[in-house]
């Protein structure tokens, strides 16, 4: 299936090759089939138009421009991915109201994004008035990194404390390697696009499933029960999304151009897997992004 949809998928003699060994991550082949470079990635996606039904149809857009990079929750490569049973992501239906570009590919890692900055490509222009960036979330809640964090579930002995469960001292390196790369790129937009906003978020609260890749797989390997120790999973994802938010509150407080959009309890379970929204919750967090884009206070 995989291969016929990727064969068919084909815009400006490029062609979207699936990674195996990563969940909805797709790499961009020239008409060669060589990988493209993140930049190329960059000019390519704003340039293919996404798909015919991507944006709705509106004639008067807000003249406010805003680019977006980071990982699947802007882009899911949706030619591919609503094949699979994916739709629009927030970035997707903020697309319909503003001036817009993106940066954003579900194969970059947060690392890579940091490094090489894909959103040069839109941000050195100057004419931005808002960078949507979501990153960092397989750092933290991606499946390979979430197996890394946790401990066995006997090392708990009785507790309902996430940190009992949770290899700590990796965590508190991860979180600081995040909060590094937001500063870094926090202070890129401050020298090469002063105008420029930055909005970040720090995901919602999943869900775990135990066929899941994010977080069921993770958790049953680590020896954890679905039924038994639901709670105790719930409230392990949500200490891991609470500290994300936690170090990026910290960016904004102390970065001018900074602002964190919270969409903590905006899902609440609408999800098309185990931490990407469906249809309707993309909606919802779209909105979430509109009121503050457009100067109206999140209630």
């Amino acid at each position: 299936m995989y291969a016929d949809i990727l064969e068919a998928t084909v815009l400006n003699n490029t062609r979207y090759e699936k990674d195996p060994n990563r969940c909805l991550a797709y790499h961009v082949l020239d008409d060669m089939r060589a990988p493209l470079t993140q930049e190329q990635v960059a000019a390519h996606w704003s340039a293919s138009g996404k798909g015919d039904d991507t944006h709705p149809i509106r004639i008067n857009r807000s003249p406010l421009r805003v680019c977006a990079c980071g990982d699947a929750w802007i882009n899911v490569v949706i030619e591919v991915s609503r094949y699979l049973g994916y739709n629009k992501t927030f970035f997707d239906i903020l697309e319909g109201y503003y001036q817009t570009a993106s940066s954003a590919w579900p194969g970059h890692s947060f690392e890579d994004v940091v490094t090489e900055k894909p959103f040069r490509v839109h941000v050195d222009r100057g004419v931005y008035d808002y960078l949507v960036f979501s990153g960092g979330g397989d750092e933290v809640l991606g499946g390979c990194a979430l197996t890394r964090l946790l401990k066995d579930r006997s090392a708990g002995l009785g507790s309902d404390d996430p940190e009992d469960f949770l290899q700590m001292e990796k965590l508190e390196d991860t979180l600081a390697r995040l909060k590094s790369g937001y500063v870094e790129i926090a202070r890129y937009l401050h020298t090469k696009a002063p105008r420029t906003q930055l909005l970040v978020h720090g995901y919602d609260y999943p869900v775990a499933h135990s066929d899941g890749p994010w977080f069921g797989r993770p958790f049953i390997k680590r020896n954890f029960r679905f039924e038994a120790d639901r709670d105790l999973i719930h409230a392990i994802l949500a200490y891991l999304v609470d500290r994300f938010y936690e170090f990026l509150n910290e960016i904004d407080a102390a970065h001018p151009n900074v602002t964190v959009v919270d969409i903590r309890n905006v899902v609440r379970g609408r999800w098309t897997d185990e931490f990407h929204p469906d249809l309707d919750a993309s909606k919802d967090i779209a909105g979430f992004y509109r009121n503050l884009i457009d100067g109206y206070p999140i209630v």
